[in-house]
Order: structure tokens, then C-alpha cells, then sequence
């Protein structure tokens, strides 16, 4: 019984410390922003750079098929012919060729252009990539029975690449006729390496798999976090500063002779774009500019500088009339000493505290406008963009009813619900701390 009061006290005492101080929130956010700002260091791909061979791969081992098709191993040997099999026997018919032949035991290599950028791909991790070469039987008789175009029996002995060229090695297990058994189509698991940011970085390995268009996930989501967080600080201070600004100077010169004309215009300013939706003004500005990061930027600042302009009047309304206010007018300050040294100080409190809930409504923003498209580059790396992405292959794999892709709708997601959570529980730390009535009511 007394064991049981312990625990319970203890994870009473565990609630009211967590409740009391948001370690959670504060904890994920620290590791979103060092994901974010060393996004660079820790991403192993570019992640707008993509390998349309390995498209939409699972985690683990990635690479794409390499198909070398036609290759005759004695009439062109050390190319690639890309010609129909019955012109390539019109054409030894009309020329008369004599059939050679590759005897048992002999050696040879096949080489075929691999490009620059691509490498070969050793998916067992045991260093050798020769277990990646298979026969392709469909496209090797190229319509053709199997009688008239047997597989040669050979056995390859080591593969490489110089330059942009692969070479295989092989041995032959039977005698190779011209024109009977030297035709073959090989697949081989092959990989682009120029996407990789680390040369050290083992080739060919995605923690979460690739998008559809072959880009590294993990990286995305890496990178995603830089540009989420990048976008939020930048609209979130600019916001606050215009809307700091305009709800003192609204405040200060309300209600007062020749200059009520100030708060009038900034105050119809202000409820004109609060009742317009943000909605339909990012649809008419992209439409009229275009989808570009500056134009969506302005649009963030548009939607937050004016929940800052109403409270910040206010209580301007309430603390131009303080006793320390007539004393700096009475003492000579000016209108920007007054401003900068008395007033701005005052609304710190309530700054921080808008500031983190602006930061929450720009992320959910930015991820709504992104899943419609709407004036951000469908390419970037936000979050909204990887959801939108993800969403077109949601139900991929219901034949099997396996549905391996939805995990990539599912992490950016949860990224995001999880980040709005932290900033609002943020700001109401932040509300609970700064608020004196609070806090002298909490104490």
C-alpha cells in the first residue's frame, strides 16, 4: 500500500513538473532547429537531386536496373548492338560472315557505357557485386523460342567500372557459336552516386527509402525542417515587427486631435485583411506573380502582422495615459525615446507570447498552401510538399494490401502536428510566466 502512495506520488510529481515546464516541447523543438541548421553536415543525398532508376524504394539497400540488351559476345565484341535480331541475321546472311566460335575455357570481356555518374551496387555488402548480374530471359530471344536463342553458359568473374565504361569479366563454361548462343541481355543493380553529398557514405544506402521520383526521404525531411523553421523565424520577426509597430503608433495617436486619422486608416487596414481569406488572396497572388518564395513569404507576413496590432493597441490605449509616460512628455523626451525606452519594453511580454502562436499558424499554413499548390515551388523541401507528394501514392500496394509507402505521408505529418503543439504549448509557458496576474496567482 505504501509502495503504491510512492508511485503514485512520484508520477503525480512527474506530471506537475512536466505540466509546469514545457520540457517536452522545448526539447523537440531544440532537436527540429539542430536538425534544421546542420541539415547540411547530416544529410547524406542532395535532396533535389533524384535517380529516376531507384523510384520509390523502401528503406535499406536502393538501386535501380541496368538492362544490357543485345550484346554479342563474337560478332561485336565490346559493344552494344541495338539492331533487331532478325536484321542482325539478314546482315551476316547478306555478308557472307563465317561463324566463329568461343571455345570452352576462353576468356572475355563485355563492356557497355555505364556513365559518369552511375556505379554498380553492392546490395549483399559482402564486396562483391558479381551476385547483381543476372541473365534477362525475356528480352535476350527477343521473341524467339529458347531453342533458337539458347543463354550462353558462362561464368562472370569480376565486374569494375573505368571512367564512364563497366567491364565484366567472363569465362566460358561451353563452346559459343556465332549466331546460335551469342546473343545475351544482362540486368545489373546499378545506383547514381553524384546524389550522394559524402563520398564515405555507403553507396546505394536510403535510411527511409526514396520519393517517387527517386530523391533521398530522410534528406527531404531533413531539409524540410531547415526550410520550415528557416520560413517561420523570418515571417514570424517580420510580422511582429510591423505589427508591433503599427499597433503602437495606432494606440498612441488614437482618439487625439489631428491625429486620430492614423489609428482610423491602420485599424481599416487591419480588419479589411482579417476578413478577406488567406486562402483566396495566396490564390490571387500566385496567379498574378507566380509561385515564388518571396511572394509566399509576404503572404505569411500578411496573415500575422495583424493579430499583433489589436493587442498591442490596446493596451498602448491603457499605458499612454501612465503616470511614467506624462513624466517622460513632461521631461522633453521624444516620440521615439518614449516608444523605444517605455512602451516597447511594456509589450515584450505579449510579443513572445503572439510570436510562438504566429509560429504555429505559419507551419500549418505553409503545409496547406503546399498541399494545394499554391504559391510555393512544388520541388522545395517543406514539409507541406513532401505531404502533398506522399498523398499522391497513399493507397500504392492495395493489391497486396500492403501498402508499404504510407509511412512517407505518415513522419511529415506527425512532424507537423507535433511542432504546432510545441509552439502552442510554448506560448502558454511563456503567457503563464509573463503574465504577471498569472504569475502572481500561480504563486
Amino acid at each position: 500500500m505504501h509502495s503504491f502512495i510512492k508511485i503514485k506520488f512520484f508520477l503525480s510529481y512527474i506530471f506537475l513538473f512536466f505540466t509546469r515546464y514545457p520540457i517536452f516541447s522545448l526539447s523537440f523543438l531544440i532537436i527540429i532547429s539542430l536538425l534544421g541548421i546542420f541539415a547540411p553536415l547530416i544529410a547524406p543525398y542532395n535532396p533535389y537531386v533524384a535517380d529516376t532508376r531507384a523510384r520509390l524504394m523502401p528503406p535499406g539497400i536502393v538501386s535501380g536496373l541496368y538492362n544490357i540488351q543485345n550484346f554479342d559476345l563474337i560478332k561485336t565484341e565490346g559493344q552494344i548492338s541495338q539492331t533487331p535480331r532478325w536484321m542482325q541475321l539478314l546482315e551476316l546472311e547478306n555478308e557472307n560472315t563465317k561463324n566463329n566460335l568461343i571455345m570452352k575455357g576462353d576468356q572475355g570481356i563485355i563492356d557497355f557505357k555505364l556513365g559518369p555518374n552511375s556505379n554498380f551496387v553492392d546490395v549483399n555488402r559482402n564486396g562483391d557485386y558479381l551476385d547483381e548480374i543476372k541473365f534477362d530471359n525475356f528480352s535476350n530471344c527477343l521473341g524467339l523460342s529458347q531453342n533458337e536463342c539458347p543463354m550462353p553458359d558462362l561464368e562472370f568473374i569480376k565486374i569494375y567500372k573505368v571512367d564512364s565504361k563497366g567491364f565484366i569479366e567472363y569465362i566460358a563454361n561451353e563452346d559459343i557459336q556465332d549466331n546460335v548462343n551469342d546473343i545475351i541481355s544482362l540486368d545489373l543493380r546499378v545506383i547514381r552516386e553524384d546524389t550522394k553529398k559524402w563520398n564515405w557514405w555507403p553507396s546505394g544506402l536510403y535510411l527511409l527509402g526514396t520519393d517517387t521520383i527517386g530523391r533521398d526521404y530522410f534528406s527531404r525531411l531533413i531539409y524540410g525542417a531547415r526550410w520550415n523553421l528557416s520560413l517561420m523565424i523570418i515571417t514570424g520577426i517580420v510580422g511582429s515587427i510591423i505589427g508591433s509597430f503599427l499597433g503602437i503608433i495606432s494606440g498612441w495617436f488614437a482618439f487625439r486631435p489631428k491625429y486620430w486619422i492614423i489609428d482610423e486608416i491602420i485599424m481599416r487596414i487591419v480588419d479589411i485583411t482579417s476578413v478577406i481569406p488567406i486562402l483566396l488572396i495566396a490564390i490571387m497572388t500566385t496567379i498574378i506573380l507566380g509561385n515564388e518564395i518571396w511572394v509566399f513569404a509576404c503572404i505569411l507576413v500578411l496573415f500575422t502582422w495583424q493579430n499583433f496590432v489589436r493587442i498591442i493597441r490596446a493596451k498602448t490605449l491603457i499605458m499612454r495615459n501612465s503616470e511614467y509616460i506624462n513624466s517622460a512628455i513632461i521631461s522633453g523626451s521624444s516620440l521615439r525615446r518614449i516608444i523605444i525606452r517605455h512602451i516597447l519594453p511594456f509589450h515584450l511580454n505579449d510579443i513572445m507570447v503572439i510570436g510562438t502562436f504566429n509560429c504555429a499558424m505559419i507551419i500549418t499554413l505553409e503545409a496547406v498552401l503546399c498541399f494545394f499548390e499554391i504559391a510555393i515551388p512544388r520541388h522545395w523541401t517543406a514539409w507541406g510538399n513532401i505531404v502533398k507528394l506522399a498523398s499522391d501514392y497513399w493507397n500504392e500496394g492495395w493489391v497486396t494490401g500492403s501498402y508499404p509507402y504510407r509511412y512517407q505521408l505518415i513522419i511529415p505529418t506527425t512532424l507537423i502536428v507535433m511542432t504546432v503543439f510545441a509552439l502552442n504549448f510554448l506560448g502558454d509557458w511563456f503567457r503563464d510566466k509573463l503574465d504577471p496576474k498569472l504569475r502572481q496567482f500561480e504563486s
